[in-house]
């Protein structure tokens, strides 16, 4: 697929996987707070769980703030870079990962299992966005790099050269050879 319709679908994907991650972290707080309210261990990996996947899936909105406050040139946007290098697939594989502990005991926190299969399906849309991710950042590099051409297009320092240009295109006789080469 290319064109319009591809972009169209991968920046759905896009909005989806944030969506669909802002929700796994709204229930991972919601299932962590009854677990803890009645007396479950596995409350005590459900909300330190919540921070770490509610941090993650509002990296995009302090991403805005963190470049409009802070200079190129500082140190923090050094840090924020690595924690930026955690998305698309790492995150994904980080999320199916810390997803395992709420299947381990079902019977004691029902809803433990809800999060875990939650946050399994958000560990499998950011896998599934990595495809995009990593065909268009080698030509985002590309249209990125900067021109360090010192010289002006050539075209337009030979037309200023010649002494009697033609306008129209036609046969060129020894005259106007020698002319261009004496230039």
């Amino acid at each position: 697929m290319k064109g319009p319709t591809c972009a169209c679908c991968f920046t759905a994907l896009h909005r989806l996987c944030q969506t669909v991650g802002l929700l796994t972290a709204l229930g991972l707080w919601g299932v962590g707070v009854e677990a803890l309210f009645y007396h479950h261990d596995l409350g005590f990996y459900l909300l330190p769980l919540a921070m770490v996947v509610s941090f993650l899936e509002l990296v995009f909105l302090i991403t805005y703030f963190v470049e409009i406050c802070i200079s190129q040139a500082s140190m923090c946007i050094g840090i924020w870079d690595r924690v930026l290098w955690l998305d698309d697939w790492r995150k994904g594989l980080l999320y199916v990962i810390l997803s395992v502990p709420c299947f381990i005991s079902p019977r004691e926190v029902m809803l433990a299992v809800v999060s875990g299969v939650m946050l399994a399906v958000t560990g499998l849309l950011y896998s599934i966005k990595t495809f995009k991710t990593r065909r268009e950042r080698p030509i985002e590099k590309i249209l990125r790099k900067k021109s360090y051409d010192r010289f002006k297009d050539p075209q337009e320092d030979l037309e200023d050269c010649i002494v009697n240009p033609t306008d129209s295109i036609s046969v060129m006789n020894v005259a106007d050879q020698i002319e261009i080469l004496e230039v």
